[in-house]
């Protein structure tokens, strides 16, 4: 049976309507929609109402579209889908021609990064939040044709791009990673990047290749970084990652290998931790020496689940 997905990102509500989205009348009818709700961006920072203490919830500040009059006029604004009927929508104040420090309602709730929100958000909103958040970013970075190198415009409302130059569409694009959780026995293996703090320590991850299967991928990835050969490399789940354009693929793989050998120009240090030591710092004891990833980044749900078998 699938396992239920824990992660992160995922569970989108919204219904994304995207066979109606060709139509720039129907577009222009949500825009102005009694339930139509809108929440900017400010530098890749969604506008959010914090909490007054702490272990409180932080809550997206959904503004009405009327409010599109207090930004730039050239202020790009994509939509996200609809909910109980009513359309939500995303707006980049700071990738408009507007020179301003500050973005406008910031003296009413706080611009803060995803990263910082992830848990503390209620999860339909993480999901929501991160969809605008990848559309947005990957607009501000392609907003030229690769095709002829004219100047696209959004169309259908943000679901892609269009050069009249050349009569090329362009669509958003997603970023494949294998995350693999190398176990042997009772004990797994996990890596710290070059560029982690010290003591923190992940599953091991990269890109997909042109030419490869994900699985294909988490194997060549494990032996390129440590050295170490992987079998049954199984799926356990996915989640969207908008760092800025990822789809994360989780696995767990066995190995019969106890050394390893790292590549020193991605992983600086590895470790084989015990079942037990995993269990017991997702249970809350904190370590000095191990640091593993927050419970919204996959490599954490991927721990949780091999503790569980």
């Amino acid at each position: 049976m699938p396992i239920a997905n824990p992660n992160y990102f995922t569970g989108n509500p919204l219904e994304r309507l995207s066979e109606k989205r060709g139509d720039a009348s129907w577009l222009a009818e949500q825009l102005a929609h009694e339930k139509a709700c809108m929440v900017p961006f400010w530098r890749g920072r969604p506008l959010v109402e914090m909490p007054d203490g702490p272990g409180g919830q932080a809550r997206a500040l959904w503004l009405s579209p009327l409010a599109r009059s207090e930004f730039a006029s050239d202020a790009p604004i994509v939509l996200l889908g609809f909910r109980e009927g009513a359309p939500y929508f995303a707006l980049d104040a700071s990738a408009s021609g507007s020179s301003a420090e500050t973005a406008p309602f910031a003296d009413m709730a706080s611009y803060k990064g995803m990263r910082d929100l992830a848990e503390m958000l209620p999860r339909d909103e993480v999901a929501i939040l991160g969809q605008a958040l990848w559309l947005l970013d990957w607009h501000r970075r392609h907003q030229f044709c690769a095709n002829c190198g004219a100047r696209s415009e959004m169309v259908g409302g943000g679901t892609h791009r269009h050069c009249d130059a050349c009569d090329t569409d362009h669509f958003p694009r997603t970023d494949p990673v294998a995350i693999v959780l190398v176990t042997r026995g009772d004990k797994c293996l996990l890596g710290r990047g070059v560029k982690f703090p010290p003591t923190f320590f992940s599953a091991l991850a990269g890109f997909l290749e042109p030419g490869e299967t994900l699985e294909e991928c988490a194997a060549r990835e494990v032996y390129e970084e440590v050295g170490v050969r992987v079998k049954d490399v199984r799926y356990i789940f996915s989640q969207p990652w908008p760092f800025p354009s990822s789809l994360m693929a989780g696995y767990i793989a066995e190995t019969d290998d106890t050394d390893y050998t790292l590549d020193e120009t991605e992983i600086a240090e590895a470790r084989w931790v015990s079942k037990r030591e995993i269990k017991s710092i997702l249970t809350g004891e904190r370590r000095d020496d191990l640091n593993i990833p927050p419970p919204f980044a996959i490599a954490h749900q991927l721990l949780v689940e091999w503790v569980k078998e």
